[in-house]
C-alpha cells in the first residue's frame, strides 16, 4: 500500500493499523523528525512487526530521532550523506572535536557545513579576483576532499554543477546510528530481520 497523511497529524494509528493489517515484511516512512519519532512509538504501541522498518528522508537518521522515539528508534534502517565513520580526512575528528564544544552529537547537516567553509575558501585562495566571474571559475574547478567527501561539480543527465556523494546505509543499534554497508566502511553488521518488540 501507498499512503500519505496530513502534515502535523497526531495520530498515525489508524494508518498503522492498515499498515499492520497487510502483514507487511517492509514498512518504507518518508518523514521529518516528530512525524519520523511518533510513526514509530506509535508503531511500537500497536506491535506492528514488519521484518524491515526504514526510513526516508532526514528525520530517521537525527540524533533527535532516537532522543524523541526512545526505543522504538531501535533497529530502523535510513540512508544518509554521512556519518562520523566515512572513511574521509577529517570527519572523526570534526564529530569528536564538536561533541567536545557542544555536549552533543551533530550530523550531515553540520559535516556539510563545516566542509563548505573549507570549499569556500579553497576557492576564494585559487580565484583570480573576487569578481564574480573569477569566483564562480574557481568554484567550477573545484577538486577537494573534505570531511563531508569529495567535492568536485560535474554535469550529467541535463543537471548542471553536481556533486555527486555516496550514500551510506545507516541502522539504530542500542541506541547509536551505525554505518552498516557499504561493508568496507560498516561500523556493525546489519540486523536483519528486525526483531519483535518484545525482543528489543
Amino acid at each position: 500500500m501507498k499512503e500519505g497523511y496530513e502534515a502535523g497529524a497526531i495520530d498515525f494509528k489508524p494508518l498503522l493499523v492498515k499498515v499492520k493489517a497487510k502483514k507487511a515484511d517492509l514498512v518504507y516512512m518518508i518523514s521529518y523528525i516528530m512525524d519520523a519519532s511518533l510513526l514509530m512509538r506509535q508503531s511500537k504501541e500497536l506491535n506492528l512487526n514488519p521484518k524491515l522498518f526504514v526510513g526516508g528522508a532526514a528525520g530517521f537518521t537525527l540524533p533527535e530521532f532516537k532522543k524523541n522515539a526512545g526505543k522504538a528508534s531501535n533497529y530502523v534502517y535510513s540512508a544518509t550523506l554521512w556519518t562520523p565513520s566515512v572513511p574521509y580526512p577529517g570527519a572523526q575528528a570534526y564529530y569528536d572535536k564538536f561533541v567536545e564544544i557542544y555536549n552533543e552529537p551533530t550530523e550531515y547537516h553540520g559535516a556539510e557545513a563545516y566542509s563548505a567553509m573549507y570549499v569556500i575558501a579553497d576557492t576564494l585562495k585559487r580565484a583570480k579576483s573576487l569578481t564574480r566571474k573569477d569566483v564562480r571559475n574557481a568554484l567550477a574547478k573545484t577538486n577537494l576532499i573534505t570531511a563531508f567527501g569529495p567535492v568536485k561539480f560535474i554535469s550529467y543527465d541535463k543537471k548542471t554543477n553536481q556533486n555527486k556523494l555516496p550514500t551510506f546505509l545507516v541502522q539504530w543499534i542500542d541506541g547509536k546510528l551505525e554505518t552498516v554497508w557499504p561493508k568496507k566502511v560498516a561500523t556493525k553488521d546489519f540486523i536483519y530481520p528486525t526483531p519483535k518488540w518484545s525482543k528489543r
